[in-house]
């Protein structure tokens, strides 16, 4: 029965983010995290303007059902991202939930981060800072990052807080080795309350597949770089390629996005949390741990899909289908 509801809810999640999709009509696309969920890799693109519609259905573990009451949920986050200069970006997020068990809904909050590179050119393992501010509702369950305990290893004190006002921090580094993205997320969440922080990690792993010598839905990087050029007067994009608005053409810098299109990314993430300032160290069986198979598809040179399954690693953790549609500008 569980398997079955679960399976539903999926197509539901699925519908309800075509829906959006139909509705807004244009101008939605992938943020600048690779196409992956919770980690991040390195690049940022000047001028670039995204906007991403992200949807969760999550079935929570036997222990949060247990001990929380929870049942299936689907948590949504619409964000919006600006590329600042090709080394600085700045990322606003609002999220909410509905509760399938309860057919509860609820808005929980905000985020808003900055990332900044701290090379502008491209150096070994590439890295990266990354700041965050989170003013949420203790019921958020919409999964950006994994840290802390979900069942901690010490008895909890002290009054607890009507919202949580969160620091998140990070130390990125990602490296690309010819069509492969590495990248590993150092993740601190500092409560601002004076509770400590929590402390998470996450790995990635995406391959790049590139469509190429199509010149009406995508090219490869070497025609990208060949119709590109920086003189704004040199620039063929348009002549040649039909649809094509490419940075270089209005005058903004930055690469091609019309070499993007086609493109299709299979990957990996692993992630998880690592306990905090109080008991930091790796236990399964009261943490998060997550395996996750990632696929994503730019459907043209501003639209993208990508979706992930989310395999709990421990009892605390929980069964995730992600489902992200995205439109870049």
């Amino acid at each position: 029965m569980r398997k079955e509801s679960s399976i539903g809810r999926f197509c539901y999640a699925c519908c309800l983010g075509f829906f959006v999709l139909s509705v807004c009509g244009t101008d939605f696309a992938w943020a600048g995290n690779n196409g992956y969920f919770v980690t991040y890799s390195s690049k940022v693109e000047q001028g670039e303007i995204e906007l991403m519609f992200m949807n969760d259905l999550t079935s929570p573990s036997k222990f949060k059902q247990d001990e929380d009451g929870r049942g299936d949920y689907l948590s949504h986050m619409i964000e919006l991202e600006y590329g600042i200069t090709d080394q600085l970006a700045s990322e606003f997020m609002i999220e909410w939930y509905q509760d399938l068990k309860t057919s509860e809904k609820k808005y929980t909050g905000f985020r808003w981060e900055g990332r900044y590179r701290l090379f502008k050119e491209k150096v070994p393992l590439n890295p990266m800072i990354y700041a965050e501010y989170e003013d949420l509702d203790l019921t958020t369950r919409f999964k950006m990052e994994v840290s802390g305990w979900i069942d901690p290893p010490y008895i909890e004190t002290g009054v607890e807080p009507d919202r949580e006002r969160i620091l998140e921090s990070r130390l990125i580094i990602s490296e690309d080795i010819g069509p492969v993205n590495l990248a590993f997320n150092w993740i601190n969440e500092t409560d601002l309350s004076g509770s400590g922080t929590a402390f998470g990690y996450s790995f990635g792993l995406m391959y790049m597949i590139m469509k190429t010598e199509d010149n009406h839905s995508g090219i490869s990087s070497a025609v990208s770089s060949e119709h590109c050029s920086n003189n704004k007067e040199d620039c063929k994009c348009e002549s040649e390629m039909k649809g094509c608005k490419c940075f270089h053409c209005r005058g903004r810098g930055g690469e091609c996005p019309c070499a993007h299109a086609g493109m299709v990314g299979i990957g990996l993430e692993l992630y998880g949390a690592l306990g905090d300032t109080k008991v930091f160290g790796f236990n399964p069986s009261r943490q998060e741990h997550y395996l996750a198979p990632t696929f994503m598809y730019h459907i043209d040179s501003h639209w993208m899909f990508h979706t992930q399954f989310a395999i709990g690693l421990s009892r605390a953790s929980d069964e995730l289908v992600r489902v992200n549609f995205g439109y870049e500008f």
